[in-house]
């Protein structure tokens, strides 16, 4: 594992700063914008526009690597992601914000496709699933740990901006000083959304669920807090707690749909989700004071079981996928749930408006049941005889990543492997 890890050192220490920096963001900018006197559904298009903003990163950053390379491109994103983290503080006003939200979406994401992408360059087929379950854990971790960052100051002032700002441009350091080669540059990332619905119904009305959901959880989740007074520590240990279950969750369940049809293990996670959503929905009503252990404990189990819908859902989809279409699928996949993530945040705002901030919840309550229904009616139509003949093993991996992390993924090398074979017997 640690001399896997040597020649990546810097880039990784790259990717710890440039998320302490994000992860402040990911609940400052939501919590920011309400005390400015956004209404809820402004707040959830702003939310909207970061997402949108990711999926056309996706589509444009290729272009940018093959003209200037990867550590200025690399240079260049973050150095314009910092910037636009000072302007928010100075813009105060809904159509700045969605547009300054679009442009964070475009360079965070561009940031994840250079890094996975060089992390591509320097794995191999002993070492690669290693990387990514190290790079996994190390985007959950330091999203976490910015989430805590929240506590260091007030969202009215203009410390933590400069402070996201601080960690986003220090992360240019490590990269910049590499002594190691920088990648060839990447694939375009393609798409075929069609494929993806041949080979499974359920995994990418999974995906389309995921991204509801959790797309109107990050646009809305610290609103919802604040909205039944939690303080800054509660909070952050709300928000945390949520991506902990999902990063706790994710084996276990992976490892369990190793062993079932995947779909029924969907089917379970839905209800769940469901279920627990309802808990924030009433818990409030029953508990005014819930914002401490009741709520980060119930947050656990909830991201614990929605936030991993995704990554169950991906294995799904490549359980029936041929070995040459392993990235084209997980790709489509992200950028169906990055455009869902951004409808997820104006339809629960809608919800909010009507039921107040328990509306969140009851979207996403609304929006998992739904999706258990679907595999229920879609597991009684097509009945799987051996669901675990000729599928691969499950991989944890992140949805708060880049297409190119499915060029790390050992099923991709193992894919192109059994390729490879295929055309020298013919």
């Amino acid at each position: 594992m640690i001399p896997a890890l040597v020649p990546i050192f810097s880039l990784l220490l790259s990717v710890a700063f440039l998320l302490l920096g994000h992860g402040l963001l990911l609940t400052l900018l939501p919590i920011s914008a309400s005390s400015l006197g956004f209404s809820d559904t402004q707040v959830a298009f702003t939310g909207s526009a970061y997402f949108l903003g990711f999926v056309s990163g996706c589509l444009v950053t290729p272009y940018i690597l093959k003209r200037v390379g990867h550590i200025r491109s690399f240079a260049v994103l973050a150095t314009s992601y910092s910037v636009v983290v000072l302007i928010f503080p100075w813009l105060p006003d809904f159509w700045g914000w969605l547009l300054l939200r679009f442009l964070v979406g475009i360079a965070i994401s561009g940031l994840y496709m250079i890094i996975e992408s060089w992390l591509n360059e320097r794995s191999n087929s002993e070492n690669r699933g290693s990387i990514l379950s190290v790079y996994t854990m190390l985007v959950m971790i330091m999203i976490m740990c910015g989430q805590q960052l929240l506590n260091l100051g007030s969202v009215n002032s203009h410390m933590l901006f400069g402070l996201a700002a601080i960690f986003i441009s220090i992360a240019i350091i490590p990269v910049s000083l590499t002594l190691t080669l920088a990648p060839a540059p990447m694939n375009n990332v393609s798409l075929d959304i069609a494929k993806v619905w041949r080979n499974s119904h359920v995994a990418l009305i999974g995906s389309v669920t995921a991204g509801l959901v959790t797309g109107a959880y990050w646009s809305l989740a610290p609103v919802y807090a604040k909205s039944n007074n939690f303080d800054n520590a509660q909070l952050t240990a709300f928000m945390s707690a949520t991506v902990l279950g999902a990063a706790c969750f994710q084996w276990p369940l992976g490892r369990l749909s190793d062993k079932h049809d995947r779909r029924l293990i969907l089917m379970y996670m839905a209800l769940a989700g469901a279920l627990a959503s309802l808990v924030f929905v009433f818990l409030p009503l029953i508990e005014p004071n819930f914002g401490g252990w009741p709520a980060t404990i119930a947050a656990f189990f909830w991201g614990g079981v929605c936030m991993t819908l995704y990554a169950i859902g991906l294995a799904h989809a490549n359980d029936s996928a041929g070995p040459s279409d392993f990235v084209e699928i997980g790709s489509a996949m992200l950028i169906t749930y990055g455009l869902c993530s951004a409808i997820g945040g104006p339809m629960a705002s809608f919800a909010m408006n009507v039921m107040g901030a328990s509306g969140l919840y009851a979207f996403a309550s609304l929006s998992l049941f739904v999706f258990f229904i679907i595999v229920i009616l879609r597991r009684r139509q097509n009945v799987l005889t051996d669901p675990g003949e000729n599928r691969e093993s499950f991989q944890a991996v992140t949805d708060m990543a880049g297409p190119m992390v499915y060029e790390i993924d050992p099923r991709n090398e193992k894919n192109n492997a059994m390729e490879s074979n295929n055309a020298s017997k013919l």
